[in-house]
């Protein structure tokens, strides 16, 4: 029966009121500014340049003291981009000319490196041999105790004629020529890590562009506010200088995967981290196989355990996650409990919380999935922001039941 005494109506209140409130305990409620691109090209520089010079000679002339030359003249570096491909014939026939006709102004350099004994990997760098932005290096088949992805690493940061570094993954593509641009146009005096936007292809299954989104909006949360933890993307700029001053990888060498986890974690310093969102500046990654989707699970469970900052990083994941269920779940309880009891004001309330749940975090989602051109049935929404929690307690019993031998190189 329909009862509005105070019990009744505290409870349908507070049902009401969680299930507003929680619904904001959400990563896609949380701002994340996406960046606008607007570098001119060349040409427009050099004008904007002249422009601005005869301003402060006619300034100077009229005794006006001022030396400033127009700000929006962007001065971008001579770059350096190091590819690492392992058994990646067809994404390097794909993807090597997109890096290699790259629209900018300025020299830059891409260095690839293979293992010595990848023969088609070298067969299809002899194509590029005459392009003089192109070197390459093998790493010594003799690397046996060291992550070969860190050791090639290293070994192409060493072989850099400049000091800024792109680290990118031969998977991914720039989505258009002015990539490098967009990333480059973040390097400037008081940066020394630049961390560029990737998403997955659009044939890529709905819940794993959802689940890579969702949970890349923490680490963006993170970079914009100065408290960078790790890199969930493929693409990251560094100082040569600064990465050989500090050892590079010395600390995590002996672990397989997470390069560009270790390398935030290990040099992201207050303020020193530039985040590059725009769609120029952004990679797209092939769709993932299966292998790969469940190893980069894995191999970052045991990788975190190894970084710093870890626990102030998950908190806020936690919190989400429980008030989402906690809502669910308190929404449960009351229904059930006003159909044991006939109070069919709580059910009301129940009903009203739920629309409010579910219309709420359907709004707050699909705005952000489209701010960043994800296209995902909003319908979709609810149930992957369930599985999120489920499908990771499910790579956890895995990685629990994995052999620990195999997050590392050392296999003693």
């Amino acid at each position: 029966m329909f009862a509005l005494d105070n019990t009744t109506i505290i409870i349908s209140a507070v049902l009401i009121i969680i299930a507003l409130l929680t619904s904001f305990l959400n990563p896609f409620f949380r701002k994340v500014r996406i960046e606008e691109y607007d570098i001119p090209n060349q040409t427009k520089r050099n004008e904007n340049t002249y422009n601005e010079v005869n301003k402060v000679e006619e300034n100077k002339e009229m005794g006006v003291d001022t030396d400033i030359i127009n700000e929006q003249v962007i001065t971008l570096p001579p770059i350096t981009i190091i590819l690492t491909p392992h058994d990646n014939v067809q994404e390097l026939i794909k993807n090597l000319p997109v890096y290699l006709n790259q629209n900018y102004p300025v020299d830059y350099q891409l260095i690839v490196v293979a293992p010595k004994n990848d023969y088609e990997t070298s067969d299809i760098l002899k194509r590029f041999a005459s392009n003089k932005r192109l070197y390459t290096t093998f790493i010594p088949e003799s690397s046996r105790y060291m992550s070969k992805k860190k050791l090639a690493i290293t070994l192409g940061v060493k072989a850099a004629k400049y000091d800024w570094v792109i680290m990118a993954d031969i998977c991914c593509a720039p989505i258009s020529n002015n990539w490098l641009q967009a990333i480059a146009r973040n390097c400037k005096e008081k940066k020394e890590l630049v961390v560029g936007y990737t998403r997955y292809e659009q044939d890529t299954p709905a819940y794993r562009q959802f689940e890579r989104h969702y949970l890349a909006y923490y680490h963006m949360h993170e970079y914009q506010h100065n408290k960078a933890y790790a890199c969930p993307f493929n693409a990251l700029a560094f100082r040569k200088s600064h990465f050989l001053q500090e050892e590079g990888f010395r600390g995590n060498l002996k672990y397989i995967r997470g390069e560009y986890d270790f390398m935030v974690n290990k040099y992201a310093k207050e303020n020193n981290l530039a985040f590059e969102n725009s769609f120029e500046g952004t990679l797209i990654e092939e769709v993932p196989t299966e292998k790969i989707w469940v190893g980069s699970h894995l191999f970052y469970m045991e990788n975190r355990q190894h970084m710093e900052r870890t626990s102030r990083h998950r908190i806020l994941p936690y919190i989400d996650q429980i008030a989402l269920h906690g809502n669910y779940l308190l929404q449960c309880i009351a229904l059930t409990g006003s159909l044991l009891f006939n109070t069919w004001t709580i059910s009301a309330a129940v009903g009203l919380s739920l629309i409010i749940t579910v219309f709420t975090r359907l709004i707050i989602g699909k705005k952000a999935l489209k701010r960043f051109d994800i296209n995902i049935p909003a319908w979709k929404i609810i149930p992957y922001e369930i599985a999120i929690a489920w499908n990771h307690l499910g790579y956890k019993l895995k990685y629990h039941r994995a052999d620990k031998y195999d997050f590392i190189s050392h296999k003693l």
